[in-house]
């Protein structure tokens, strides 16, 4: 089983950076929105009217327009992202409907689903975009170095301690 954002989720999180990266009050053509973040045009459209709806975007036609963020970018967080494209964050439907299931009263696994969301949702929260801006422009400089041998060694590790278990 693999917990993961949406691809769609990921793409506005990309565009969000390259926008919060914009001076304020600059507006950024969405041709280099797509070509600084490798989303694509077709869903480019849909994601900017989620996050216009959501008030995290916005927009402005003609030659010299573009998409520029709506708010500063200190003011606007990851789960404000993710939430404005995907609705709530939820990792159990448990969590989401609570008493549609008739075991989560006897469940041990109804509140452990809701401590890892709640810890999801935190972190989500607490991550905010001009931090992410910052660290952007750093990795821009200093690109993380890839360690292909270490990581298929650490995912092998993984893998045994798990079917060690079973």
């Amino acid at each position: 089983m693999l917990f993961e954002i949406t691809r769609r989720a990921d793409y506005a999180a990309r565009m969000m950076l390259e926008l919060g990266e914009q001076a304020e009050g600059e507006w950024m053509p969405a041709e280099r929105i797509v070509r600084n973040t490798s989303v694509p045009k077709a869903f480019l459209h849909k994601i900017t009217a989620d996050l216009v709806r959501a008030g995290l975007a916005k927009t402005h036609p003609g030659p010299a327009g573009g998409l520029a963020l709506a708010r500063p970018a200190h003011t606007i967080n990851m789960l404000q992202i993710i939430e404005a494209i995907e609705g709530p964050v939820c990792v159990n439907i448990c969590q989401l409907h609570p008493r549609a299931c008739p075991r989560d009263l006897i469940c041990p696994a109804h509140t452990m689903w809701g401590r890892l969301q709640g810890m999801i949702i935190q972190q989500l929260q607490s991550t905010v975009l001009d931090q992410l801006v910052e660290e952007a422009k750093y990795l821009k400089k200093n690109p993380r170095k890839h360690d292909a041998q270490n990581n298929l060694k650490s995912s092998q590790r993984k893998i045994s301690q798990w079917t060690s278990k079973i």
